[in-house]
């Protein structure tokens, strides 16, 4: 499948970069949706290309060892072939050396050729005298003795150097023999070295054919490693702006709340001034009827003293006391809620495959969260009571959902097979917040879960017990 462009790269990574910004957004959660179908168009297309990755891959391991076996055989040749050529090395002294006996023989053989020639001719220039007519022929008895013996040395001679010039001649085809059985070796020890020299090319191509394919994978892995470094810039950066976003409009809720709470104690304050002054106009208008009505009684019993001094005894009726009216105490507000280091509940049930810190298989970046093993469509439910800041696809992560269920922490669902909140809305424990996807990069199918303080990750197994 063809890589995307340079440009088009740098246009996905804007996107992702601009994510919060929308133009006529006035919310989190329309400037974070405004973005949804484009990004799902670009987790569909790094899924393909993950896909087209792990295809027939072999792992490094497998591949160095096969490079060692293969070093092996052609260390091993190369030894035979060293061996083999120094055969051929003294094949081919012997060869020379036997030549050059074969040369020294063929000389002797000519030279005593040469002397038997000249015993020949000899014996031709005397033509048929024999010892006996020399002998018969002499004028001088004397010279008999002799011409005896040199007639039987020169024969002893003859006969020495006819010897002589056979075995010369079956030295020489015996040697002959020798240098055809050395020069028959010799080919074959040729053959061998082409035998040899043509497996020890095959496994040198081999060789390099193997370096090749372990330098694509090891350049295949590096990108991996830079794109899954890459994913996790991109989700540090939008968990930085949701965060920071979400502190900018939890800072202006409660600027609000305090705006309110101040202009209702500013009310209460009105309201209490405007009650005591009441508590005052009645208890200074209840003084003045008090005061008039003890006038009148005065008058009448100052009358009735004069009609009747009997009347002395009769009660007064009793002083009607005004008291101001209790202003009830405001309500106090509610605390807001302060979530620490707790025991939350697990988001699904299922072992821990993957730890946080733990280095990936792949190399490169540790996970910076855990991996629940669960089977695809699990329901992965909320650990805390929250506002879900974002629920979409997100590069590298599959559908993921961030929900804020503290003042700066973060609880981070990813690997979904599907979202079932939506940004903005408040969440409650043990909600459902999506279900468990497909395998995709976790290499196994499960929930990738992830929490981080202030914007940096941190150990969810110090948060949430399983």
């Amino acid at each position: 499948m063809p890589l995307l462009s340079r440009p088009r790269v740098g246009a996905l990574f804007a996107l992702i970069i601009l994510l919060p910004a929308g133009a006529g957004a006035t919310t989190l959660q329309e400037k974070i949706q405004s973005s949804r179908q484009k990004l799902e168009h670009i987790h569909e297309n790094l899924g393909q290309m993950q896909a087209h990755l792990a295809a027939g891959q072999k792992t490094q391991a497998q591949l160095r060892g096969e490079i060692s076996a293969i070093d092996q055989r052609v260390v091993a040749a190369q030894e035979k072939l060293v061996g083999i050529q120094q055969q051929q090395h003294l094949a081919k002294s012997q060869i020379a050396d036997l030549r050059a006996k074969i040369s020294a023989l063929r000389a002797e053989l000519t030279q005593q050729k040469s002397i038997l020639a000249q015993q020949l001719r000899a014996a031709y220039t005397l033509g048929g005298v024999t010892p006996l007519a020399v002998w018969l022929q002499t004028e001088r008895p004397g010279e008999l003795g002799r011409m005896s013996v040199f007639y039987e040395s020169l024969a002893r001679a003859r006969s020495t150097l006819i010897i002589k010039t056979q075995d010369t001649a079956q030295q020489i085809l015996k040697t002959k023999q020798e240098v055809q059985t050395h020069e028959a070796r010799l080919a074959q020890l040729a053959r061998q070295v082409g035998a040899q020299e043509h497996t020890l090319q095959q496994q040198r191509q081999h060789h390099a054919a193997l370096e090749s394919q372990l330098a694509d994978r090891i350049a295949a892995d590096k990108a991996k490693i830079s794109e899954l470094q890459a994913n996790a810039n991109i989700l540090d950066g939008l968990v930085s702006r949701l965060v920071v976003q979400f502190r900018r409009q939890e800072e202006a809720a409660r600027a609000e709340a305090r705006r309110k709470a101040e202009a209702a104690a500013a009310a209460r304050r009105a309201a209490a001034i405007t009650a005591r002054r009441q508590a005052i106009e009645q208890r200074r208008l209840a003084q003045g009827a008090q005061a008039e009505l003890r006038a009148r009684q005065e008058q009448k019993a100052e009358r009735a003293r004069q009609v009747q001094r009997a009347a002395n005894a009769q009660k007064q009726p009793p002083t009607t006391v005004v008291r101001p009216p209790v202003i009830a105490a405001a309500p106090a507000l509610p605390a807001t809620p302060v979530v620490g280091h707790g025991h939350y509940p697990a988001p699904v049930n299922g072992p821990i495959s993957a730890r946080f810190g733990a280095p990936r298989v792949t190399g490169g970046l540790n996970w910076q969260g855990i991996i629940f093993q669960a089977v695809v469509g699990t329901p992965v439910h909320a650990i805390a009571p929250g506002m879900v800041l974002y629920a979409g696809p997100l590069r590298g992560y599959g559908q993921i959902v961030i929900v804020q269920i503290a003042h700066s922490l973060l609880a981070i669902y990813g690997h979904l097979g599907a979202t079932n909140v939506h940004v903005g809305e408040q969440v409650s424990t043990g909600l459902q917040v999506g279900s468990v996807g497909s395998g995709g990069e976790l290499g196994n199918d499960g929930l990738y879960f992830e929490m981080r303080n202030a914007g940096h990750p941190v150990n969810p197994l110090d948060y949430i017990h399983n």
